[in-house]
């Protein structure tokens, strides 16, 4: 088709089937897609609706990245556009898909289905360069929720956590809502550290900001210890993305001899090149200062006592915001319990709260956690009574 912006289609064996009239190469490639991908009855034009949106070019690359794309590249994009929608888009074929879900963000979806049902050749290249500013192209756009390891991996079904699912904290909560408010709105915002007990709310918080601020274009992405000396190369990446994103690093500590320890400081302030403006690191720990000490730690182990003191504090320094989660008192334990029953329609009483105290007794002691499970159970067990 000898297209200008969009050549990396031509490679596609499903296209090239189209192009050639091959029926059964044709729907062994629609099948696949209609049935892990799709999310309309019109497999073959979702099909190529889908790869113009995720096909990274240089029109999605500067859409992406809010720049301007100029009266030639558009002209031509335009031409790319006319020729597609002539020779692929309106191309018939019957297949109807099962219809599973298939875990992409409903804002994808929604998009992906606008794409499909463009009416003309302007409207399908207005729809996609849409699609680029808001969501993105490639994975990045079809989901909200990420893993990283080395490569990005779409988490599909996220936890449909909100903040009044956690009892309490309410300061905590309020500072993390705040300070990730200004950031989706690309206002100065600090790296947090969330610190504490255990079963405390520290990474439901997280999640519960997730689905907060999701439609606001925010974007998580979680990495184990071991990847975050590739921080620096991950937000290379991200740098250019519509969204905002925490990197999000779950119950973090440190031994004195971890490489990881260095490279996240150097991450987060003290390389050359700066950090992404989109890009913010929220860590969990049930350590203050992330790294474990000794008692020879404190009583001076080394000559320069003070200077290790400070290296061990320099780490956490460097999180503008430090909250702290505090296990519940049994009071406070006791008020958990009873207002998640209250949601389960059940009215606390004095046998329930004993078998409460129990209940943390036996299974690792008074946080919320355990009062969600200790709620969960007794809801479960009286369940139609």
């Amino acid at each position: 088709m000898d297209l200008f912006i969009f050549q990396n289609i031509e490679n596609d064996e499903t296209v090239k089937a189209v192009l050639e009239k091959d029926n059964t190469a044709l729907l062994r490639g629609i099948i696949k897609f209609a049935e892990l991908e799709g999310v309309t009855d019109n497999s073959l034009r979702e099909y190529i609706a889908s790869m113009l949106a995720n096909d990274d070019n240089v029109l999605s690359k500067l859409a992406k990245s809010g720049k301007k794309i100029g009266k030639d590249l558009y002209r031509l994009a335009s031409l790319d556009i006319e020729m597609i929608y002539k020779r692929l888009f309106n191309t018939k074929i019957k297949y109807k898909p099962s219809g599973n879900d298939t875990g992409y963000y409903s804002a994808y979806t929604e998009s992906i289905k606008g794409i499909t049902e463009s009416g003309t050749a302007g409207e399908l290249l207005d729809r996609l360069i849409a699609h680029y500013k808001k969501l993105g192209c490639g994975i990045m756009a079809k989901y909200i929720a990420f893993k990283f390891d080395g490569e990005i991996t779409g988490v599909q079904h996220t936890d449909k956590m909100q903040f009044d699912d956690i009892v309490g904290m309410e300061h905590q909560k309020k500072v993390l809502i705040e300070n990730t408010s200004a950031f989706v709105c690309g206002e100065f915002a600090n790296n947090v550290l969330l610190f504490g007990d255990r079963g405390t709310g520290k990474s439901s918080s997280v999640r519960a900001l997730l689905n907060m601020f999701a439609p606001e274009g925010l974007r998580v992405i979680e990495l184990p210890k071991r990847a975050i000396t590739k921080i620096p190369e991950l937000m290379k990446r991200l740098e250019d993305s519509p969204h905002k994103y925490i990197l999000f690093l779950d119950d973090l500590t440190f031994e004195r001899h971890d490489t990881e320890y260095r490279a996240l400081k150097i991450a987060m302030d003290g390389q050359i090149q700066a950090s992404a403006g989109n890009v913010l690191i929220y860590a969990t720990s049930n350590r203050r200062h992330l790294i474990r000490e000794t008692w020879a730690d404190r009583d001076g182990g080394e000559v320069h006592v003070n200077d290790t003191k400070q290296e061990t504090l320099s780490l956490a320094e460097r999180f503008g915001i430090s909250l702290f989660f505090p296990a519940p008192d049994p009071k406070q334990y006791i008020e958990i319990v009873r207002v998640l029953l209250a949601r389960g329609g059940v009215e606390m009483t004095e046998d329930i709260r004993k078998e409460a105290v129990r209940w943390e007794m036996n299974y690792g002691g008074k946080s919320g956690r355990c009062a969600k499970q200790f709620a969960l159970d007794y809801l479960t067990r009286n369940k139609g009574k």
